[in-house]
């Protein structure tokens, strides 16, 4: 018998069921009905955290090497696949994780488990591969290069990170390693990362969970590789990192204010409260700073503080503020000091905080109706917190965040002691 651990959960009122295979693979299955195409994901615990010097970008590289063939299935498989059966197939690469997604057919889903298993223990690397997607990784970064803005971001990416953090480097990696991969280094890679216990299956779609895991039985229950995996526990502080530089240019005409905040880790205590206040202060386009500077005051163009939601390790947040090339724009920086003060001091209007946890609650209740999105979801609460049925709790978090809770994030993390500044002014 291969049943380890069974547990149920709802979502919108479709049910969950997890198996645990013997060779540690968890199934995660959500039954859905609607029409007739499942959601396929497998989440490899590997993303460019776990590179080192001399492969950087091995991680996002071999996400492509994953689509070039198996000895079962040889050659673009996948890409017969989408257009044979009307496949959507596709995949990721972060920091922290690859993923792996397929929007198959329910008639079809015994094959997507058979070649998802095939390249988790199978898969075929040739030199003549490994040159046609270094060439492929090299261009989308010589592309990235190619637009202002993805050049400013890769040349203020290595700024942010003291040697020996997980992420020092950024995902695309450097052009000089990726051109040098060999072989060799991309089958130790796939050696040391790809396998049932350090990857998990979710399913969405109008299927039985029954019918699910006698396939992942068939499929992946025969993979018999284990890995030694642990986090890493000497990752290095950025409480006390100094940026190493503070003014850049840029090819372009606008000035740009770019704040560099650490934020926590997505199991830390200070997670939900640091998110729900970044997006009243900055990210939402009503946010606190928005409407000042960018709506009320037409001191700045924009605000863009994107990136990842979640994170293994501590990391640091870019927030750019991007206005008009002018002598005055000192007065943006006195609104954010100013701004973030009165939250410190005050916390942040109570109206504007429930509005904000209402509309985190409708949109998560509209994600619930798309197999995808709920099989993200799923993928996300199951890797940050090893618990599926954390799925979709986002706004429940929020909820749970007092006043005071906001102060003291807000004089942690985004005080002017913590905020670092990078100008940057066009050339």
């Amino acid at each position: 018998m291969t049943v380890m651990v069974v547990s149920h959960a709802m979502a919108q009122n479709y049910p969950i069921t997890s198996k645990t295979l013997k060779n540690g693979l968890q199934v995660i299955v959500c039954e859905k009905p609607g029409n007739d195409f499942v959601e396929v994901e497998v989440w490899y615990r590997v993303g460019s955290k776990d590179e080192k010097p001399g492969i950087r970008g091995m991680a996002h590289m071999f996400e492509h090497m994953m689509f070039r063939g198996t000895k079962k299935f040889p050659g673009d498989f996948f890409d017969q696949a989408d257009r044979k059966y009307g496949w959507r197939s596709n995949a990721y690469t972060s920091y922290d994780r690859t993923v792996y997604h397929e929007y198959v057919p329910s008639n079809t889903l015994e094959l997507a488990f058979d070649i998802e298993s095939d390249r988790m223990a199978n898969l075929v690397v040739t030199q003549e591969i490994l040159n046609t997607e270094r060439q492929v990784v090299g261009e989308e970064l010589r592309n990235g290069s190619n637009n202002w803005y993805g050049k400013l971001q890769e040349e203020r990416y290595p700024l942010f990170y003291p040697k020996g953090h997980p992420y020092e480097v950024d995902v695309i990696g450097f052009l000089p390693e990726i051109v040098n991969f060999t072989t060799a280094q991309c089958m130790d890679f796939y050696n040391n990362f790809y396998s049932p216990n350090n990857a998990y299956v979710v399913v969405v779609g109008n299927v039985k969970s029954a019918e699910v895991f006698a396939l992942a039985e068939k499929y992946f229950a025969p993979i018999t590789k284990q890995l030694s995996l642990k986090k890493r526990e000497d990752v290095p502080s950025l409480d006390t990192f100094k940026l190493k530089m503070t003014e850049m240019s840029i090819f372009f005409p606008v000035q740009i204010y770019t704040y560099i905040v650490p934020k926590p880790a997505s199991t830390d205590k200070d997670f939900y409260a640091f998110h729900l206040l970044n997006d009243l202060l900055f990210s939402n386009d009503n946010s606190i700073l928005a409407n000042r500077i960018v709506k009320k005051d037409y001191i700045a163009y924009g605000i863009n503080a994107g990136g990842d939601l979640w994170s293994m390790y501590p990391n640091m947040m870019a927030i750019d503020i991007i206005m008009d090339a002018q002598p005055g724009n000192v007065r943006v920086k006195r609104a954010v000091k100013e701004e973030i003060n009165k939250v410190i001091s005050d916390g942040v209007p109570p109206e504007m905080l429930q509005k904000h946890i209402a509309a985190t609650r409708a949109s998560n209740l509209i994600s619930k109706y798309g197999s995808s999105n709920i099989a993200a979801e799923l993928g996300v609460a199951q890797y940050y917190f090893n618990d599926y049925t954390k799925a979709f709790t986002l706004a429940d978090e929020y909820a749970k965040i007092s006043q005071e809770d906001i102060r003291r994030v807000a004089a942690k993390y985004f005080s002017e002691d913590k905020m670092q500044l990078i100008n940057i002014k066009p050339e």
